[in-house]
């Protein structure tokens, strides 16, 4: 598969219809006439909306053999990954978190009608284990959030202060756009910089050389000059 683009998913998901397909084919597979009726929307328009997701990698079809008649396609959900995007005074963070994907347990599917009473008692029990461990899950999630939003409550305090700072150490917006950047990011590279900021590539490199006189590069880890 290739790298997720942000600024792409965003258009893609931006589509309520395909949302909507996407939390369909997150919980079950499905046959676009399927969707078709459950979203009661017309089976052309469905396939659009699959070929657009499909194109992006995020579904996949699936040829299911059918006693009723041909091979049908079955379509199935296939990316891992949360966008995040953080909007308040003195922050705006927009990235793209992939989680690896991780080896799926496989079991066999039994048919119902074939499996014993017994058998049945104890996939209700796995499923209450199931539905109890999910319920730990979402709690251990609302928890983080929680953390998170008191966490970016007091960055945004920082930031807003770090703000005030700068127009009082820069003598120009140059210099405050270049200095903005590095207080938000990890690892700097000019060429990227160039690119975000719109900026000649040999400005940047003279407004970091001035700034790294007054001190004020003293606190980033890592600044790439490529």
């Amino acid at each position: 598969m290739e790298e997720i683009d942000l600024d792409t998913i965003l258009a893609i998901v931006g589509n309520p219809t395909r949302r909507s397909i996407l939390r369909k084919l997150a919980r079950e597979t499905h046959y676009p006439l399927q969707l078709s009726k459950e979203l009661n929307i017309s089976q052309q328009a469905i396939m659009k909306h699959l070929k657009v997701l499909e194109d992006n990698d995020l579904v996949i079809s699936i040829m299911q053999k059918s006693d009723a008649g041909p091979p049908r396609k079955l379509y199935t959900s296939t990316r891992r990954f949360s966008i995040v995007i953080d909007i308040s005074p003195g922050i705006f963070n927009e990235e793209i978190r992939v989680y690896e994907i991780v080896e799926e347990r496989k079991t066999q599917k039994p048919e119902a009608e074939n499996m014993s009473v017994e058998g049945i008692a104890e996939k209700r029990e796995e499923l209450v284990e199931l539905a109890t461990a999910i319920n730990e899950i979402n709690q251990k999630i609302d928890d983080l959030e929680l953390q998170r939003h008191a966490m970016m409550n007091e960055k945004e305090e920082f930031m807003k202060r770090a703000y005030e700072l700068m127009e009082m150490l820069c003598t120009g917006y140059d210099e405050r756009k270049v200095l903005r950047y590095i207080l938000e990011e990890d690892n700097i590279s000019i060429v990227k910089m160039s690119e975000r900021l719109n900026m000649r590539e040999m400005d940047i490199e003279r407004i970091m050389r001035g700034l790294e006189t007054m001190g004020l590069l003293e606190f980033h880890r890592k600044i790439i000059y490529m």
